[in-house]
């Protein structure tokens, strides 16, 4: 299967990805169980509690401990993006696109294989988490 790069120039994005419009559906689930995450973690540790501070249909931006992550949904392409910028001052920030494939599966651009929601959602949350 050959390969192709995503408008951004970032991600490689494979013909198996998900349309725009099954990208926006599991869009609206990503965002929904980062939500769901986030809450249930300031339940069991108040005193490290996640917080989001903003919630769209086109992103979710998270203040944690570590910093602040925003994740952003697909754009006409698909493809969607992370930005994190450490509470740390002598840290850089992170940007990382990803896509979903047909099967539901998500392919961030620094990681080789796909990731199923929970695992995706986990992920993201670690930069933010203390």
């Amino acid at each position: 299967m050959s390969a192709t790069v995503s408008a951004t120039g970032l991600l490689p994005m494979e013909h198996s990805f998900a349309s725009k419009a099954l990208a926006g559906e599991l869009w609206t689930s990503l965002s929904s169980l980062l939500r769901s995450h986030i809450a249930m973690h300031s339940i069991a540790q108040p005193g490290h509690a996640l917080r989001v501070l903003s919630s769209s249909t086109s992103e979710v931006v998270i203040l944690g401990p570590w910093g602040k992550l925003h994740v952003v949904g697909p754009d006409r392409t698909g493809v969607c993006a992370t930005e994190f910028r450490p509470e740390n001052a002598g840290l850089a920030d992170e940007y990382e696109t990803f896509g979903f494939s047909e099967e539901g599966m998500i392919r961030f651009q620094n990681s080789g294989s796909g990731m199923d929601m929970e695992a995706a959602v986990e992920y993201l949350l670690r930069k933010v988490q203390a």
